[in-house]
């Protein structure tokens, strides 16, 4: 079973099946007024959804007249669909006629009388209670509707001109689909998944017969309309109606999205609370901003929170409320809205919260969980409810550490590695209060070793004679590292051994090649070696040499 999404149509499935549950225990003459309300209520939504169809219907013809003819076949197919759903509509007000004139005909002032034949009621019966007017006499009575639904069969007869009407509908998306495949339309294509979808979701709903099965009726008419109320009949005829407009409704507003040019009307509203702080701390002001949703230049309303009225700015209301206590906090927010499409005010309230808590805070480092020596340290400081201009930040512990920055950015420079459970502190502060909010440990390590290649940034291995001769330096590169840091070689010693020679050593006191290893250099040939060992480095914050990797050369 398809489950309307959009809430008004869910709401009144559900008032209704309330209602009707509601009879099993008495027809009460609230009850009674209940589904007239109720029917009133489907009514007024219908009017609604039908300005939307022609309304949608209209734009997508001046579309096509506007300069984009070739998105007739669409507009064409949308104009169709509330033909399709007219023999249903038809045919329920023809039912809604019957059942009254049956029942003892139609109560009416003298003033609507005229009004009322319009619609088709033969026997009007006039009355100067305004209340009764345009309501059924016999109201209560359970006889006619299940000798005209049940024993004369008209309740199978719709049940039947249902389900032909949503085939109808089905007809033309498919009649569409069928013509736009024989005649594409460039930037068109109507989605399988998506029909498929829209058919599935669609309103007006095939009769589920496993349910009056199941309750042990003869048959669906029995199941719905037998010993129910004629007052109970005229809101069950209007949610029919309902859901065949509804179904129009979507297959329109599918053809127009296919269109781009698909019609918003601000029919539905709702209530929206916006908070630049929606967690605050004991003792600060809360703030929020109270809009109305899909709100229309044109819609005018009024704002109320916890019963008491505030001012209007444009399209938002501001609320503000100092809490004296922590956790979750309350309010309640009503919007009355004139709709700009009907003239009527209507009301939505709704209820919302935010949490008061007390000051927490993280610190995290920006690149790793420990700090380097020699390079700078980047972390933020972030304290949940507390504004970055009122954070003090402070190094206390191990390390050596300098500490620069402000606002939540900060720098951190440590000198010295710390030992087994020694740690380099951070400490947030609140400068207000002067109470600290937290402390984080870190770690102080050196940069890692980096790693010896040769200009190729390879670690040595096979190489021609040109390539060798063209050797120039080696370089210390350090990886997988993500500080900006650049360390220097030092100085090493190069055995060299040429073919059928003995082994030559050279010492250079840099990473580039110094006279005597350049030399031995342009000496390769096939056959050659050379041995690059005893590599001394240095790194940022280094206060002596490293022993680094050797390296190794094989001229082929």
């Amino acid at each position: 079973m398809a489950i309307p999404k959009e809430p008004r149509a869910l709401m009144i499935n559900l008032m209704y099946l309330v209602l009707t549950a509601m009879l099993a225990l008495n027809v009460s003459a609230e009850i009674i007024n209940a589904f007239f309300m109720l029917d009133k209520g489907i009514k007024h939504t219908n009017e609604i959804v039908d300005l939307s169809v022609k309304n949608t219907v209209e734009i997508m013809k001046k579309t096509v007249d506007e300069g984009k003819p070739d998105l007739k076949p669409i507009a064409e197919a949308a104009a169709k669909v509330p033909d399709k759903i007219k023999p249903l509509l038809d045919r329920i007000n023809q039912l809604r006629v019957k059942i009254t004139d049956e029942s003892g005909g139609l109560s009416s002032t003298k003033e609507h009388e005229s009004k009322w034949k319009g619609y088709g009621y033969k026997k009007i019966v006039i009355s100067p209670d305004t209340k009764m007017d345009g309501k059924p006499m016999g109201k209560k009575d359970k006889d006619v509707p299940t000798r005209i639904f049940v024993d004369q069969g008209e309740g199978e007869k719709l049940k039947k001109l249902i389900s032909d009407t949503r085939s109808e509908l089905f007809k033309v998306v498919d009649e569409l689909v069928a013509e736009l495949k024989a005649k594409p339309i460039k930037g068109v294509k109507l989605d399988d998944a998506a029909i498929q979808e829209l058919k599935k979701e669609l309103v007006l709903e095939e009769v589920d017969d496993k349910l009056w099965k199941d309750a042990g009726k003869k048959n669906w008419s029995d199941f719905v309309f037998n010993q129910m109320p004629v007052a109970s009949i005229y809101p069950l005829l209007r949610k029919f109606e309902n859901d065949a407009k509804n179904a129009a409704s979507q297959v329109v507003n599918y053809f127009s999205s296919n269109m781009g040019n698909k019609v918003l009307v601000y029919d539905k509203f709702d209530v929206f609370s916006q908070s630049q702080k929606p967690y605050i701390l004991l003792g600060e002001t809360y703030e929020a901003e109270i809009a109305l949703g899909a709100f229309s230049s044109q819609a005018k309303f009024s704002v109320n929170v916890n019963g008491a009225n505030l001012p209007v700015d444009g399209a938002k209301a501001k609320f503000s409320s100092k809490p004296s206590t922590v956790g979750t906090q309350k309010y309640n927010a009503t919007i009355n809205v004139v709709n700009p499409l009907t003239g009527e005010t209507e009301t939505v309230k709704k209820e919302f919260s935010y949490e008061v808590g007390v000051p927490s805070c993280t610190v995290s480092a920006d690149k790793m969980n420990v700090f380097y020596i020699g390079v700078p340290n980047p972390i933020s400081v972030s304290a949940a409810g507390v504004s970055s201009n009122d954070i003090a930040v402070s190094l206390s512990g191990g390390g050596g550490g300098t500490l620069t920055g402000s606002g939540n950015k900060f720098s951190i420079n440590v000198t010295k590695q710390t030992g087994q459970n020694e740690f380099c502190n951070i400490v947030v502060t609140n400068r207000k209060t002067g109470k600290k909010i937290c402390e984080f440990p870190y770690r102080v390590k050196k940069i890692p070793d980096p790693i010896v290649k040769d200009q190729r940034l390879k670690m040595g291995g096979g190489v021609g004679a040109g390539d060798m001769k063209a050797m120039m330096a080696i370089i210390p590169v350090l990886e997988n590292f993500d500080f900006e840091a650049k360390c220097e070689i030092t100085g090493f010693d190069m055995w060299f051994t040429a073919p059928r020679a003995d082994p030559v050593k050279v010492s250079n006191q840099s990473g580039r090649f110094g006279p005597e290893v350049l030399k031995c250099v342009q000496q390769a040939k096939p056959g050659a070696s050379y041995q690059i060992i005893d590599v001394k480095g240095r790194c940022p914050g280094d206060t002596q040499t490293r022993q680094l990797n050797s390296i190794s050369f094989a001229v082929r």
